[in-house]
């Protein structure tokens, strides 16, 4: 074998090694996102069960057996989450939706991670639903954050709830 042909084989192996070396960093990336994915979808799917079970409650402590017509009938700001009659750690005692605020639990049945999930209700108006009203309205928002270690960002899922009344 020449210096020629030396020469050429030690570049083959040289790129051959380079072309290696860059699949495997393109199969890491590509794994580390399927994870994010796989994690995001197990966060948006806490979130939304917490926010469906919210969902099925009485708008309001007061609304749980009467209607209301006066937006000063209903629970004050300072009041909002669980009273009397609901555990803060047990969701099946809530009866109305304000008890989800301050709500928090792990979430740790799942194979692929652990979850924290953390609740925050407030009232809004309808014309700015992203800054919390400074008196009670007839529309309260629930903001659901789930959280893990092993993700890279926070999943938060809001909803707003509005109760009617006809006169």
């Amino acid at each position: 074998m020449n210096t020629g042909q030396t020469m050429l084989t030690l570049l083959a192996m040289m790129m051959l090694t380079l072309l290696s070396v860059r699949m495997n960093s393109s199969l890491l990336q590509t794994q580390e996102t399927m994870q994010n994915s796989k994690f995001g979808l197990a966060a948006i799917s806490l979130a939304t069960s917490v926010i469906e079970n919210a969902n099925k409650l009485a708008f309001d402590e007061v609304t749980v057996d009467s209607s209301v017509i006066s937006t000063t009938a209903l629970t004050s700001l300072g009041q909002l989450g669980v009273d009397g009659v609901e555990h803060a750690n047990r969701p099946p005692d809530f009866n109305d939706f304000d008890d989800y605020n301050n709500y928090e639990y792990d979430e740790r049945t799942l194979a692929s991670a652990y979850y924290h999930i953390s609740c925050m209700v407030c009232y809004v108006n309808p014309t700015t639903p992203n800054v919390a009203a400074t008196s009670p309205t007839f529309h309260k928002k629930l903001t659901v954050a789930v959280s893990s270690v092993s993700m890279q960002d926070t999943v938060r899922i809001s909803t707003i709830f509005s109760y009617w009344y006809f006169r």
